[in-house]
């Protein structure tokens, strides 16, 4: 249960980053990889990062998963 509750802790910021990048000038306007990485954190908000890991075309380790998002969020502030 603590496990869960730290993911989707950690999945909140990440989902309101990647709809402000979405409603600001949409995720097409992200790389491929950003793209299809916020795009499957938006459907699947409570997968760990290793989760999400398997669910990408090319899978990538959990590292370049917690990578990507936090680059998502870091997109996000600038706006």
């Amino acid at each position: 249960a603590a496990n869960i509750e730290k993911t989707v802790a950690a999945a909140s910021p990440q989902i309101a980053a990647i709809l402000k990048i979405k409603e600001k000038k949409g995720l097409d306007s992200l790389p491929d990889g950003l793209r299809q990485m916020a795009e499957i954190r938006l459907e699947n908000p409570d997968s760990s990062l290793g989760e999400l890991s398997e669910m990408l075309e090319t899978p990538i380790s959990r590292s370049g998963v917690n990578h990507r998002l936090s680059r998502l969020v870091k997109i996000a502030q600038e706006l």
